[in-house]
């Protein structure tokens, strides 16, 4: 039976770490996929591509439970200079009479209307990481099609 010299065993052990330090840093797990973590990630759409007054977070996310969605409001990108109106409200319709007490006024998380901006509405990109509870409405009137909403529907 041989013995084995303690510099034997120790050069061994110490190849193994550093193979396994190596492999570690190798696999890079600092590095993030995204600039979010899986979850917090935004869904957008483009306001050619949806009706008027649609909810962007309809109850279909949320089946067997009650009709409204929470969510965050992302941001609004505005790629070109608009002339119509563009309002983003927490409900789930535009109806008054079927939302119960709540006022539209009270209920705004967005305003790109003429009246509050101007002839247009400047491009860029306003962000707003608002929560909302009923639903995401969004309400556009007149030629604002170019521009990108980002929203997340949490349930």
């Amino acid at each position: 039976m041989k013995t084995y010299d303690y510099k034997i065993v120790l050069s061994v052990a110490l190849l193994l770490a550093v193979i396994g330090v190596l492999g570690i840093v190798w696999q890079q797990p600092w590095k993030a996929g995204a600039s979010v973590a899986v979850g917090n990630q935004y869904q957008s759409t483009t306001t050619p591509t949806m009706t008027d007054l649609t909810n962007l977070c309809p109850p279909v996310y949320r089946v067997g439970m009650a009709s409204s969605t929470t969510g965050i409001l992302g941001s609004v990108v505005v790629t070109s200079q608009n002339v119509g109106d563009l309002q983003i409200y927490d409900a789930t319709t535009s109806n008054s009479t079927l939302r119960a007490v709540s006022a539209s006024s009270t209920l705004l998380l967005a305003d790109f209307s003429r009246k509050t901006v101007g002839a247009t509405t400047t491009s860029g990109t306003y962000t707003f990481d608002l929560e909302f509870k009923s639903g995401l409405l969004v309400d556009y009137i007149g030629s604002f099609s170019t521009s990108t909403i980002t929203y997340r529907c949490e349930g």
